[in-house]
């Protein structure tokens, strides 16, 4: 019998010989795939009669097979969920209970933390009620202050990690008697560790809190589960213990798998199951996709077989159509907006990734070029999509697009410097070329420095696009009126009485000291630049802001002391929690003794900086992102690489 497409595909990760069958059978649906497999008995009167979504039956080869949109569910009344099969809770499998500490609330009492490649925040996981409650305690609040820096941006209290995980223990030996507040303490430790990289203690409490919550009743125990294995997963990634990541992530495939058999046993009886979504299918193909990449880079860098780069850029090229198909199925009803923006960030993602297996693997550069282009063009269809439903983007997803948009730029730049390998720096650029890698870097480094400092239109400065500008041209003229009229408007927003309007969700501080830190790429880029042009003290000057930016983590560790830093403002360091950072970290000491090695007399600077940036390899980087040659190191295009996990959608 014909099987759906997901079902065929994690067949085909377990067999070439699949690959036939994915494809031959999927041309059924090559434009409707990642639709939601809904049974008749979840269209009901009222939809009908609402005009809600309408079916479109496929004929298969033994069945008929009804698809709906991305975001149909049996509950007229409900928000959409994000399923392509269908969209109701089983029975058997969720329990909802009203007293359940694990389902979020619409606005969350925490700040939202910063949505990176290296975010965990598993306290995401808890409701309003439970933080409330868990809050009381001076010691947990205190170590929720410190997650998200609430308490004048930073904690000024000299701390360390120790003694707060101390008191964590004393409130967790407080809250024996009450078992949900007990095992929420768990993911708070988790939490602090993540963020001082300390992972494998993060997964030994990941793991506590599964034992004890799962022991609870009414708890939604397969969401539940399915969030704890993707942090479980990602904690394995970032740590480089990239074969238990995978191993987490086909576990993933198979339960999935499993699901989607049970839904069509279950459609045949004419009952409502919950199906798998897309962001769920999604993140677990790139999961697998991505741990694979990174396997095959740690152990032979030089270059992977046909076949596992063909293996590896299925898994991730399948998950962004998925995202791309079920968006634009998800743009049919303006009453999915919010699922289509959702759908459009993934995508995004998905096509970074993808460009960097291209590029790792293959060393097509025109390809990954060409999909990273078409992540920024899907952010920009995003926006304008918004503005033409009317639907206002949160706070939190617009700074999320942003920095993915200065992520693609900066890959961007970083390819056409050849900046990709060792190797490949020392070869001098044509004009064309740079004159396109300084384009691409500058537009980084000016997104990167608005969401640091805020919209240059708002502080009243200049973009730099007046700078070619010629005989007073009137498009000139034109665009400075609008943004003067732009400002007053703001200030006038800003002067009006606002008691009314509802609190704006609070964003952790952490989002600009993570912005900082990854700016530190942009600016060694647009360094480099000025160095290939031969200004080498412009890009010397360039250099220093890169290192001191890549060395501004409050979580991190400084590279003249071997000792945490936890909590302390001028204590800053290189980020101990993000093999991201510690790769843009090490790269931008790279290319800074490039410059010193080309300048007369600079040679101690450049050993020294070759140097740091082998400590940083070697000592700070996880041991699985180094390369297992010697003198060999892993490219630092991965520092762009995304696991994204359905969590990250639901902050709210």
């Amino acid at each position: 019998s014909a099987l759906p497409a997901f079902t065929t595909f994690i067949l085909q990760t377990k067999s070439k010989m699949m690959i036939r069958i994915y494809r031959v059978q999927s041309r059924v649906r090559l434009r409707g795939h990642h639709r939601l497999l809904a049974s008749a008995s979840a269209l009901t009167a009222a939809d009908a009669a609402s005009g809600h979504h309408m079916l479109t039956t496929i004929t298969t080869s033994s069945s008929h097979v009804k698809l709906t949109s991305p975001s149909l569910s049996h509950h007229p009344t409900t928000q959409p969920s994000r399923s392509f099969w269908s969209s109701s809770s089983s029975q058997e499998d969720d329990e909802p209970s009203k007293n359940n500490n694990t389902v979020k609330s619409p606005t969350s009492l925490l700040p939202v933390p910063p949505l990176t490649p290296s975010n965990i925040s598993a306290t995401s996981l808890l409701s309003n009620s439970t933080i409330t409650s868990l809050q009381s305690l001076p010691e947990i609040k205190s170590a929720l202050d410190i997650l998200y820096s609430t308490n004048n941006h930073h904690p000024t209290t000299n701390t360390s990690i120790e003694q707060v995980h101390s008191n964590l223990q004393r409130a967790r030996d407080i809250l024996q008697s009450i078992p949900e507040l007990h095992s929420s303490t768990y993911l708070i430790s988790m939490d602090l560790y993540t963020l001082s990289g300390q992972y494998d203690l993060a997964l030994e409490n990941l793991a506590r809190y599964n034992h004890h919550s799962l022991q609870q009743k009414g708890k939604n125990k397969r969401t539940l589960l399915l969030h704890l294995q993707f942090l479980k997963a990602k904690l394995y990634l970032l740590s480089g213990q990239f074969t238990l990541a995978l191993s987490e992530y086909e576990d993933l495939l198979d339960t999935m798998e499993q699901r989607v058999q049970r839904q069509l046993k279950n459609q045949q009886r004419s009952e409502v199951q919950r199906g798998v979504s897309v962001i769920e299918g999604a993140a677990t193909l790139s999961g697998v996709g991505l741990t694979k990449l990174l396997l095959v880079l740690h152990q032979d860098s030089t270059t992977a077989t046909a076949a596992s780069a063909n293996e590896i850029i299925e898994a991730i090229e399948t998950s962004t159509e998925m995202l791309l198909e079920s968006r634009r199925d998800a743009l049919r009803s303006p009453k999915h907006a919010e699922l289509a923006i959702d759908l459009g960030i993934a995508a995004s993602i998905s096509l970074t990734n993808l460009g960097i297996a291209h590029c790792t693997l293959l060393g097509n550069k025109v390809k990954s070029i060409e999909l990273w282009k078409q992540g920024l063009d899907m952010l920009d269809t995003i926006l304008g999509d918004a503005m033409n439903t009317a639907m206002i983007i949160p706070r939190h997803k617009f700074i999320w697009m942003e920095s993915i948009r200065a992520r693609l730029h900066c890959d961007i730049a970083c390819l056409l410097l050849g900046l990709e390998n060792d190797d490949a720096t020392k070869k001098q650029l044509e004009e064309d070329t740079l004159k396109h890698a300084s384009e691409a870097a500058k537009k980084g480094l000016d997104i990167y420095d608005e969401l640091i400092n805020g919209a240059k239109i708002l502080r009243g400065e200049s973009d730099g696009s007046d700078d070619n500008a010629q005989d007073g041209n009137e498009d000139d003229d034109n665009k400075k009126e609008w943004e003067r009229i732009l400002q007053e408007e703001v200030k006038k927003k800003q002067a009006e009485d606002d008691e009314d309007k509802p609190p704006e969700v609070a964003l952790s501080p952490l989002w600009i000291d993570y912005h900082r830190c990854e700016s530190a790429r942009a600016l060694g880029l647009v360094a480099h630049c000025y160095a290939q042009a031969g200004a080498a003290v412009t890009s010397e000057g360039l250099f220093q802001s890169a290192l001191d930016a890549s060395s501004s983590y409050p979580f991190g560790q400084s590279l003249r002391s071997n000792s945490n830093v936890v909590v302390v403002d001028d204590g800053k360091g290189i980020a101990q929690s993000s093999p991201n950072l510690g790769l843009i970290a090490r790269d931008v000491r790279l290319w800074y003794a490039m410059l010193c090695n080309n300048w007369e007399k600079r040679k101690g600077d450049a050993d020294r900086l070759l140097a740091d940036a082998q400590t940083i390899d070697t000592e700070m980087i996880f041991q699985g992102y180094s390369s297992e040659e010697e003198k060999k190191r892993v490219s630092g295009m991965i520092s762009s690489l995304w696991l994204f996990c359905p969590l990250d959608f639901e902050r709210k």
